[in-house]
């Protein structure tokens, strides 16, 4: 089995109290990899914030064996150093090379922690971020790492929300979910037509290759929040819009081309 070691830096100032660890390292530890051969080792793990900021993560951060910094205020607006902790312990490894890191993972919705994810990129390392889904879209962080997780999706509900529904919560609850579903239906098939206005219109293509390309630009999965979930249905959609054609090789494999505008 391959082994693949893996770095795991979490901006404490920047997370929610309800982030569920044990959800976020199932996740990283069964998916995202290039075989199922591979296995993920977590062998730096680094908390950095205040003590209010530690405490509210604490038990988590311990029972997994951070290494938890305290970064205390140094400036009357707040300002910590933890941006700057994290980055530099990130760029060490490259230099000493030991141990040598496969993965970056980063918990933040801080932007100045692209610098290094970019720094970590040009030394062909593979960067993770986890932020959170109102600015998982912003270009900054699209262009500075390989893939985006999104952070409600590995947080805990509050006890009282499971035991007290409250009827009003719950369609306001309800609305704000159609508008971001409708919301990323329109992102995804705007992403999907700009991938099929790129193809040669002569040429056909592996369904596979085109779900490389869309994930290139989908790097926050938002197709897995829309009401599509898959390629496959987006490619539906698009076929029955007229705007590509489908059909199985001589091996059987899907491919499509899109259709010339009249």
């Amino acid at each position: 089995m391959k082994r693949k070691n893996n770095a795991i830096y979490i901006d404490l100032e920047n997370i929610p109290a309800s982030l569920d660890l044990k959800s976020l390292f199932d996740e990283l530890t069964l998916k995202h990899n290039a075989t199922p051969e591979e296995e993920n080792v977590f062998v730096i793990k680094l908390a950095c914030g205040n003590s209010s900021s530690i405490k509210k993560l604490q038990k988590q951060l311990a029972e997994y064996n951070f290494n938890i910094r305290d970064t205390p205020s140094i400036t009357s607006e707040y300002k910590n150093r933890a941006d700057l902790i994290i980055s530099l312990e990130a760029l060490e490894t490259i230099i000493t090379q030991s141990p040598i890191i496969d993965r970056y993972v980063f918990i933040t919705s801080d932007s100045d922690f692209t610098v290094i994810m970019e720094t970590l990129r040009k030394y062909g390392k593979e960067v993770y971020l986890v932020t959170k889904e109102a600015v998982s879209d912003k270009p900054i962080f699209n262009n500075s790492c390989d893939e985006i997780l999104i952070l409600e999706s590995f947080q805990t509900k509050p006890k009282a929300e499971e035991t007290k529904p409250n009827a009003s919560k719950g369609k306001t609850k309800e609305k704000t979910e159609t508008n971001n579903t409708k919301r990323n239906d329109k992102l995804v098939e705007s992403i999907m037509k700009k991938v099929v206005d790129s193809l040669d219109p002569d040429s056909w293509l592996l369904v596979s290759l085109i779900g490389i390309k869309f994930h290139q630009m989908d790097k926050s999965r938002t197709i897995e929040r829309s009401s599509y979930k898959t390629i496959g249905n987006l490619i539906l959609k698009l076929e029955k819009d007229k705007l590509i054609e489908r059909r199985l090789n001589e091996k059987g494999h899907p491919e499509i081309k899109p259709i010339p505008k009249q």
